[in-house]
């Protein structure tokens, strides 16, 4: 009894990291009006979270084999709580950062850390348990912060995003106190490697770093390329150094796992394709359908409602025939709801969305059980530890991969979206009689898309164009200036129409685009013949 109740405690660590990574996303509008940051600081209090997670995961639980798990991970949780005490606190985006960089610190030992304890409290034949309540806990609670977020948001304010977390996190350490062994835990002897914490820290920041801002600078500008050449090297050296040191970071022989490769390729891949959707989506229904940021929230939730329920059925499925047809179940439910998201619309009705976040939801229940059964394969001791804070830290690389590639190429959308926009706004200055100033008029219908991002609000056009070129008419007569007005007032709503459709398809059109990688990922589960079917779980 009292080991499930220490599964029940890493639960909330789990959870607590992995609401985070995705809570700030439907928040961050109401964070910068408050704030007044800029585009800039606003991607830094989302990126410095999972980018902390990926560079710090396996040092982190490197030092906690060697001076105690449980210890480091109540310092986890102490580290959680302040960051977030100080994030609801912020007054500046500068100070926010930093105090999610705080935050990220705690998040960085509490997602593998959470896993090696409930392992290791279990004996083998119990790991199941452990392995599918974690699993289930890291999807639904990921799923779930944009549903969280947008209803703290409407209902209360953005600090209470992350004043939430405090009593939960003073829960689990009276709890790690009361059940936890303190005084006598299981320690390693041994010295950090500090060359492969030097090597692995630059690698895995110069890898992140260039995801987040190759959008930003251009994917073969210099700065980019300082990065791929800092990483290529810091990770030849890191080889070097780890295959010749005395306590390596990272046992090696873990990559000769084929069950545990497995478990990586479809985590980091599913997290990718999920995350993929959580971030744009709840955008999506706010800005192109005019949802509230709690209709939205409401939307989306059936993602998460729906790994929680199939999660279980998905540990039952693996136990019963094995890792492979999970696998490539949930790929293909996934790749049926990345089908539906093709064909999304600002037209698009509730029903649909939510039909399409249930089959995301189940896709990715089946996707995260069974590479977090997988994940463990049969290791124990060191090799445990060293094969979660892996695990973490390319499930974070991930998450860093997803937001790099969809809002980027959703990004590249828009903009093709945009000058659509415009060739179809100078037909229709063609055909008008009245206007004059044409091309005044659409640089300024260029300008409005440029800081907008869509032209879908006909009253900000007819503030920033009409009242500008109707005064410059006050001396003709009267009829022509109601003609010129109505000639315009045509215009925008004309304009407004076709931006409002054309920026919404660019969402579709990246979906369309992604569906055939979602299939790929369905037959390389087939094809890579991982020995799942010969290595079931008890």
């Amino acid at each position: 009894m009292k080991e499930k109740r220490i599964v029940f405690i890493m639960c909330i660590g789990m959870f607590l990291c992995m609401l985070d990574s995705t809570i700030m996303n439907i928040t961050l509008p109401a964070i910068q009006n408050d704030l007044g940051t800029t585009l800039e600081q606003s991607s830094w209090m989302l990126n410095i979270y999972t980018m902390t997670i990926a560079v710090l995961a396996i040092p982190l639980t490197r030092y906690a084999t060697m001076v105690g798990k449980n210890k480091v991970y109540i310092g986890g949780l102490l580290l959680f709580g302040l960051g977030s005490l100080l994030c609801g606190l912020s007054s500046s985006g500068t100070f926010l950062i930093f105090s999610r960089f705080v935050q990220s610190l705690g998040a960085a030992a509490l997602i593998p850390l959470s896993l090696v304890i409930s392992i290791s409290a279990l004996p083998n034949t119990k790991r199941a348990f452990a392995l599918t309540l974690l699993g289930a806990t890291q999807g639904l609670s990921t799923a779930l912060g944009p549903s969280i977020g947008g209803a703290i948001t409407e209902l209360l304010s953005w600090h209470w995003v992350f004043y939430i977390n405090i009593p939960l996190c003073l829960i689990g350490v009276l709890a790690c106190l009361r059940f936890l062994n303190m005084k006598n835990e299981e320690k390693v002897k041994a010295k950090m490697d500090g060359g492969g914490l030097l090597f692995s820290t630059v690698f895995l920041f110069s890898v992140t770093f260039v995801l987040i801002k190759g959008n930003e600078w251009g994917w073969n500008s210099g700065y980019a390329w300082i990065c791929y050449i800092l990483s290529f090297l810091s990770f030849i050296f890191f080889i070097f150094i780890e295959k010749r040191a005395k306590s390596p970071m990272i046992d090696f022989s873990l990559f000769k796992d084929r069950l545990f490769l497995g478990s990586i390729f479809t985590a980091s891949t599913g997290y990718l394709f999920l995350i993929g959707v959580m971030v744009l989506l709840p955008q999506f229904l706010t800005r192109f359908q005019g949802k509230s940021e709690l209709e939205a929230a409401f939307l989306v939730t059936p993602v998460s409602a729906a790994i929680f329920l199939f999660s279980q059925f998905a540990a039952l499925m693996v136990k019963k025939i094995g890792f492979i047809i999970p696998v490539v179940i949930g790929f293909c439910m996934m790749g049926v709801a990345y089908y539906l998201l093709s064909k999304l619309t600002v037209e698009s009705t509730s029903q649909q969305i939510v039909t399409l976040c249930i089959l995301l939801g189940v896709g990715f229940s089946f996707l995260i059980t069974t590479s977090t059964i997988a994940s463990t394969s049969n290791f124990e001791g060191e090799l445990l530890a060293s094969s979660q804070s892996v695990f973490s830290m390319l499930r974070s690389v991930g998450t860093v991969l997803a937001v790099a590639i969809f809002v980027g190429s959703l990004t590249a959308q828009m903009n093709t979206e945009k000058q659509e926009v415009v060739n179809y706004a100078q037909g229709v200055l063609e055909k008008s009689h009245f206007i004059q100033n044409k091309e005044e008029l659409l640089k300024l219908t260029s300008n409005v898309i440029d800081e907008n991002n869509e032209m879908t609000q006909e009253e900000l056009i007819k503030s920033s164009i009409p009242s500008k070129l109707v005064n410059q008419n006050e001396e003709e007569s009267v009829q022509e200036a109601l003609a010129v007005k109505k000639e315009l007032q045509t215009y925008v709503a004309d304009v407004s129409k076709e931006a409002k459709y054309k920026m919404g398809e660019s969402f579709g059109n990246l979906y369309r685009t992604a569906f055939p990688f979602l299939i790929l990922c369905a037959f390389l589960g087939l094809s890579l013949r991982f020995p799942f079917i010969k290595r079931r779980i008890r």
